[in-house]
C-alpha cells in the first residue's frame, strides 16, 4: 500500500497559497491565516474539565494523547461565551494587588478572561465583547488589557484592577490614527519602555502608541515599510544595544509573501524608525511569528505555509541575531510531525510551540540551542497531525507559577503544569468490553513515580454513565494496592471509568480513560471488516453522484481520504472513490449528487437488546463550499421500504471515528433490518470523501441466564413447566437444560429446583 497523505498535504498546502498570494495580497486581509477560514470545523460542543473534580467529565479529555505535560482545567468555548464559534490567541496577566493569576482569552465575539490561580478549578472570570473576528490579539500593561482583531474598530481598553471581583470595563477604543484601517491583526507591548504596537491589519506595518497614560494609548508614530505580521519588541539593557528598543519583525512585502524573512528594526525614535537587519531562511513562505532566546542570542521563527508546502514537517527556524545589523540563519530543525507550526516562546531553557493540529510541543535548548529535542508534548486535536489550519492556536507560558495556557480554535481554552504524572496505575482485572449490569470490583495498584508522595485518602474512581459522574473512593488493601467497586448500571449503557490519586500538593494524577459496555453478557452476531464483500451493495437505484461512488478497496489516501483502513488485519474498506497515486485531493470524490452504500438484511427478531456498531472516516472541509453537506446513517426494519435517520455526519473528521447506537432507539428489531449510509454532494464546489469500515451487530442480554427459564422472562414458572413436558423426550432444544441430548426427568428435576 502506498503512502501518499504527505504528497496530498503538499498539493492542497500549494493550491492554498497560490490561491492565497493572488487573490488576497495585500487586501484587508493580506495574511496567511485568511487560509483557516477555509479550514474551520464545527467547534467542540460537549463538557470540559477541571482536575480538581476529574479527570473526563463524560467529554473527549481521557482522548488526548501527551507526554510530560498534566492537563489541570478545560473550558470548551461554550463555557467562555455562549456566542464563540471559535478562539484565537492567548495572553495571562497577574494582579499586582492579589497575586491572582488570569488567562485572557481572544473569541470569535469578545475576550474572556478566566481565573486559573488555582490551575485545577479554572473559573470564568469576566468577558468583554467585541467586534466579531475569526482573529483577535490581546495584551496586557499595567492592570490594563489592551484586545485588538480584524474585524475592525481599533484598540479595546479593558480595565482590570477588579477583576478579583468579576469586573472588566472596556473603558476606552482607540482608532487613532484615522489614516490606517481599524483593523489590527497582532499586538505587542514592550513593557519596559511603555509602548504598545499594533501589526497588520491590511497591508501595514508597526503603528505605534505610547502608555505614559495606560487608559488612554496615544499614537506616537508608524514604520510601514513592509507588512508585519507578529513582533516582538525588547528594550535591551546591556551590550552595544543598550538602551535601545528593537522590534524583532516577523513579514514581508507583497502581504508578507516577497521577501519574507526576520526584519530587525531599531524604533527607539517612533517618528524615526531604522531598520537594522533582514535574514531569511531556506524553504521560506510566510514569515508568520517568532521569539528571543533567553540570552538574546537566537530568534526562533514558525512559517506557518512552509508546512505541506516547501517541507513536509513541523519545522522550526533559527536565526542568529547577536548581531542586530547582520542576522543569519544558522540552522532549521524539526520533530518529524506533519502539522503546522503557528506560535512559540522561549522561557528559560525551553521553547514552547502551538503547532496546530499536533497541539502543544515543548524543546530543551539546554541540550543543543541549534537542534533541541523535543522532551513534552499535549495534543489538542485527537484523530489528525496534518498541515490544516485547525488546532491550538498559541500558549503563554510565563506564570510566576509555572502554570500554561493555551488557546485552540475549536476546544477553548486549556490550562496545564509541566512534568511527567505523579504516579503510575496497573489494574489487574479491568473490565475492557462488558461491565457486568449487577456491578464488580477490580483492584488497581496505585504506584508514586520517583519524589512524590501520595494522599491515600483521595484515591478513587470517576464513573461515568451517560450525563453523570460520580466520584467513588477507592478501598486500601495495603502498600500501593486498592479495589474500586463498581456499582449496578443500567444494562447497554456505556460506563466510562479512569482512576485518580492526588499527591501530596493536591494535585490529581490519573491514568487512561477506559470504557466497557454494561450487560450480562454480549456476543457479535455480525462481524464485517470488508475484507469481502459479505453482502453490501456501493451504488442503488436512485444515486445521482457522476464520481465518487462507493467502492471497496485499499484506499490510496489524500488530504480527504484515508490511506488505511481501519481494521487490525487486512487492508480493505468501503470509500467513495478510488483516487490515483499523487492525484488531486478532489479527483475521485463525491460529485453531483448522492452514492448509497447499503447493507444486506440483519435477522434481529430473536435478539434481546441488538446494536449497530461502524466505524466511519468523513471529509467535507475541502473545496469551495466547506462544510455544507452531510451524510445521513439511516436504519430500515423493513428491508428498505422506510428508513429512519440515525445520525447525520456533518463535521469533518479525516479520521476513523466509531459510532454505536441500540437499535430500539430508532426501529423494532425484525428479521429485515438494513442500514445505509449516503455520501452526498449538494452544494456547489464542495469536495466530499467518507469511508465505512468494521461494521458489527452485537446483541446485549440484560437478564441472567436462570436454569429452567425456558421462555428468557427472567421467571421459571408455569410457562416454563408446560414447554419442557411439550418437549418431553426431545433430543435437542431449549427444555434439554443440562445439555445431555435428551429432555428428561433430570431437566425437570432443575426446572423444579429453580421455581420462582
Amino acid at each position: 500500500m502506498l503512502k501518499q497523505s504527505l504528497t496530498a498535504i503538499s498539493l492542497c498546502a500549494a493550491v492554498l497559497s497560490t490561491v492565497l498570494s493572488t487573490v488576497l495580497a495585500p487586501t484587508a486581509f493580506a495574511h496567511d491565516d485568511d487560509g483557516k477560514i477555509r479550514d474551520r470545523q464545527k467547534p467542540y460542543r460537549g463538557p470540559g474539565f477541571r482536575a480538581d473534580d476529574r479527570k473526563a467529565d463524560g467529554s473527549v479529555a481521557g482522548s488526548f494523547t501527551s507526554s510530560g505535560i498534566n492537563l489541570r482545567s478545560w473550558l470548551p468555548l461554550a463555557q467562555l461565551s455562549a456566542g464563540a464559534q471559535n478562539a484565537n490567541s492567548c495572553w495571562g496577566y497577574v494582579n499586582p494587588l492579589s497575586g491572582k493569576e488570569y488567562a485572557i482569552i481572544g473569541l470569535y465575539d469578545g475576550t474572556a478572561i478566566v481565573d486559573i490561580t488555582n490551575p485545577g478549578n479554572a473559573q470564568l472570570k469576566a468577558f468583554a465583547a467585541g467586534p466579531a473576528s475569526l482573529w483577535r490579539d490581546v495584551r496586557t500593561h499595567g492592570t490594563y488589557c489592551y484586545a485588538a482583531s480584524e474585524g475592525g474598530s481599533g484598540i479595546q481598553v479593558i480595565n482590570l484592577v477588579r477583576i478579583d471581583e468579576g469586573i472588566a470595563n472596556i473603558v476606552n477604543t482607540v482608532t487613532a490614527p484615522t489614516t490606517t484601517t481599524a483593523a489590527t491583526h497582532t499586538l505587542a507591548i514592550d513593557n519596559a519602555s511603555g509602548f504598545l504596537y499594533r501589526a497588520g491589519g491590511g497591508s501595514n506595518g508597526l503603528r505605534m502608541y505610547s502608555l505614559a497614560d495606560p487608559a488612554n494609548p496615544t499614537y506616537v508614530g508608524i514604520w510601514s515599510n513592509i507588512y508585519i505580521h507578529e513582533a516582538q519588541i525588547k528594550t535591551f539593557t546591556s551590550g552595544p544595544y543598550a538602551g535601545k528598543q528593537i522590534a524583532f519583525c516577523c513579514g514581508g512585502g507583497n502581504g508578507g509573501y516577497a521577501n519574507t524573512g526576520l526584519y530587525i528594526v531599531d524604533v527607539t525614535n517612533k517618528s524615526n524608525p531604522v531598520q537594522l537587519g533582514y535574514a531569511s531562511y531556506p524553504n521560506s513562505r510566510f514569515c508568520h511569528q517568532g521569539w528571543l532566546d533567553s540570552e538574546d542570542k537566537y530568534f526562533y521563527i514558525n512559517d506557518e505555509l512552509d508546512e505541506g508546502d516547501s517541507v513536509s514537517v513541523t519545522t522550526t527556524i533559527v536565526i542568529d541575531v547577536q548581531n542586530l545589523s547582520a542576522p543569519v540563519h544558522v540552522n532549521s530543525f524539526n520533530n518529524g510531525n506533519p502539522a503546522i507550526g503557528h506560535n512559540l516562546f522561549v522561557k528559560g531553557n525551553l521553547l514552547m510551540e502551538a503547532n496546530y493540529r499536533s497541539g502543544f510541543r515543548v524543546f530543551d535548548l539546554s541540550v543543543n540551542r541549534l537542534n533541541p529535542p523535543e522532551v513534552a508534548y499535549f495534543d489538542t486535536y485527537p484523530g489528525s497531525d496534518s498541515a490544516n489550519f485547525n488546532g491550538l492556536w498559541n500558549i503563554w507560558p510565563f506564570f510566576p507559577s509555572g502554570t500554561i495556557i493555551g488557546s485552540d480554535i475549536e476546544r477553548g481554552l486549556f490550562v496545564w503544569t509541566l512534568g511527567g504524572p505523579s504516579a503510575t496505575f496497573a489494574v489487574a482485572n479491568p473490565p475492557t468490553n462488558i461491565l457486568p449490569a449487577g456491578g464488580t470490583t477490580v483492584d488497581v495498584t496505585i504506584t508514586p513515580t520517583a519524589g512524590q508522595t501520595l494522599n491515600a485518602a483521595s484515591a478513587r474512581m470517576a464513573l461515568t454513565v451517560g450525563a453523570t459522574t460520580q466520584n467513588i473512593a477507592l478501598t486500601a488493601l495495603g502498600g500501593n494496592n486498592y479495589r474500586a467497586t463498581f456499582p449496578a448500571t443500567p444494562c447497554t449503557s456505556t460506563v466510562s471509568y479512569q482512576f485518580e490519586i492526588a499527591n501530596s500538593a493536591g494535585e490529581f494524577t490519573s491514568d487512561s480513560a477506559r470504557s466497557a459496555f454494561s450487560a450480562v453478557s454480549v456476543a457479535t452476531a455480525v462481524d464485517h471488516n470488508f475484507e469481502s464483500a459479505s453482502g453490501w451493495t456501493g451504488g442503488v437505484a436512485g444515486d445521482t453522484a457522476t464520481s465518487g461512488q462507493w467502492v471497496r478497496v485499499d484506499p490510496v489516501g489524500t488530504t480527504a481520504q484515508p490511506e488505511d483502513d481501519h481494521s487490525t488485519t487486512g487492508a480493505i474498506c468501503w470509500v467513495t472513490g478510488q483516487g490515483t497515486v499523487g492525484g488531486a485531493a478532489g479527483a475521485a470524490d463525491v460529485d453531483g449528487g448522492t452514492t448509497t452504500l447499503l447493507s444486506p438484511a440483519f435477522d434481529m427478531s430473536q435478539m434481546d437488546e441488538p446494536t449497530i456498531e461502524y466505524w466511519y472516516w468523513y471529509s467535507n472541509n475541502l473545496g469551495g463550499a466547506p462544510n455544507a453537506d452531510s451524510m445521513p446513517v439511516e436504519i430500515s426494519n423493513n428491508g428498505g421500504t422506510s428508513w429512519v435517520l440515525v445520525e447525520d455526519i456533518a463535521t469533518n473528521n479525516s479520521a476513523w471515528t466509531k459510532r454505536s447506537w441500540r437499535v430500539r432507539d430508532f426501529v423494532t428489531p425484525t428479521a429485515n433490518v438494513r442500514v445505509r449510509f449516503v455520501a452526498r454532494d449538494l452544494a456547489t464546489g464542495s469536495l466530499v470523501e467518507a469511508g465505512v469500515d468494521d461494521f458489527k451487530v452485537i446483541n446485549v442480554d440484560c437478564v441472567a441466564s436462570i436454569p429452567g427459564d425456558l421462555n428468557g422472562d427472567g421467571v421459571v414458572g408455569a410457562d416454563d413447566l408446560a414447554q419442557l413436558l411439550g418437549a418431553w423426550g426431545a433430543t435437542s432444544g431449549a427444555a434439554d437444560i443440562n445439555g445431555s441430548g435428551l429432555v428428561d426427568a433430570t431437566d425437570l428435576a432443575i426446572l423444579v429446583s429453580n421455581w420462582g
